[in-house]
């Protein structure tokens, strides 16, 4: 093996649901919950259309499925008016999962579509290697800010200046932040005419692989909890499929040290460095998250602090910033509704820790733990 090039194997522990988002969902009208043993199948809706169709249901199926209406029967309980049982939805099976606690307080509760894992062309749910390189992307900007503020004081005061400034959300603070980007990282100078360009990024040199496949035994289904200062849990009607607690995501990172100036000890002491900044000025406001050494967070739900670097650009000074963030992007009767004013002077924002649970205990979403050995 070439010197300049370093192998390693990866693997972080998931220490709550983790949810990695296919961009797609499967409808209320595609999964059967079954409240006797707290299951959700989900169906593969061909073998399930035959055998309606042999009953001649076809046509009332497909009235069903056209049917908009928000008070109308879930799946579950269509299939059940009919006469069909527990073996019939495990004849038409593609898997299933454990409910979680998406229906514990109400099992009739009304049903909503499932945001639904990533799964590979198996159908195994896996970790895309882009959404782990974009959190050690996070961490690494993260942490060159915190070793070097006075090299990046500059951009720092024309992001602070732009945040008070009403701009679409689609392109709000997009050329500041990758200005302070191109900074961090564009650094290897091949192309000098454009600083911005890819060819620059010396992070080009990082590989982070695909996880392995993981069984589809560790999918459960995962409600969104909005929780307070005040330590009450608001459940809001929003599940995703998400991997339980103790699953191991392995997976490969390969360093081409000839363009990539970061080795692994690198990478895990500026994820330690942005773990312990989350913690300070969020996390423990909710006496949640983690002081333990290498915690990620990791995927979607997990909020907003853990996709942005303005609390290590800001520091004590973010919360006025974020707040300018709300204020600029969301639309007014949002941001009233919200009362994001009143926790400026908490000196907290975002005011919502973003959590779920699970076998009755309550969890951050997207926590893990990261380890690693080389080949």
């Amino acid at each position: 093996m070439n010197d300049y090039l370093k192998c390693y194997k990866v693997k972080i522990h998931a220490l709550s649901p983790i949810y990695i988002g296919s961009g797609s969902e499967i409808g209320k009208k595609e999964y059967i919950y079954m409240p006797w043993n707290h299951k959700v199948i989900i169906p593969d809706i061909y073998k399930m259309y035959q055998d309606l169709q042999k009953k001649g249901l076809g046509r009332e199926f497909e009235n069903y499925m056209m049917d908009s209406r928000a008070k109308i029967p879930s799946l579950g309980q269509w299939l059940g008016q009919h006469k069909f049982k527990e073996q019939d939805y495990n004849r038409w099976k593609k898997y299933e999962m454990d409910a979680g606690e998406a229906f514990a307080q109400d099992k009739e509760s009304r049903p909503t579509a499932i945001s639904a894992f990533v799964k590979d062309a198996y159908g195994l749910p896996y970790v895309p290697g882009s959404s782990i390189k974009g959190m050690i992307r996070t961490a690494l900007i993260a942490w060159e800010i915190q070793k070097h503020p006075e090299k990046y004081r500059s951009i720092k005061e024309i992001i602070r200046r732009r945040s008070t400034e009403k701009q679409k959300r689609t392109v709000y603070l997009n050329r500041e932040t990758k200005q302070l980007e191109n900074e961090v990282l564009y650094t290897l100078k091949r192309d000098e005419k454009t600083a911005g360009n890819a060819v620059n990024d010396n992070l080009s040199g990082l590989h982070v692989g695909d996880s392995n496949p993981i069984s589809l035994k560790q999918l459960t289904l995962s409600q969104k909890i909005d929780y307070n200062l005040q330590y009450k849990e608001n459940p809001v009607n929003v599940l995703r499929e998400t991997l339980i607690p103790e699953t191991a995501i392995c997976f490969q990172i390969s360093i081409d040290t000839s363009i990539c100036p970061y080795d692994m000890e690198d990478i895990i002491e500026a994820l330690n460095c942005f773990g312990k900044i989350s913690y300070e000025y969020f996390y423990s406001r909710f006496k949640r998250g983690s002081k333990k050494e290498n915690i990620v967070w990791l995927g979607g739900g997990c909020g907003f602090l853990s996709k942005t670097i303005v609390y290590p650009l800001f520091e004590k000074d973010a919360v006025k910033v974020v707040n300018n963030i709300y204020k600029n992007t969301l639309p007014d009767k949002i941001y009233k509704q919200h009362k994001h004013e009143k926790y400026v002077g908490l000196n907290l924002a975002p005011h919502i820790c973003k959590c779920t649970r699970y076998q009755g205990e309550l969890y951050d979403m997207g926590m893990g733990q990261i380890e690693y050995e080389k080949m």
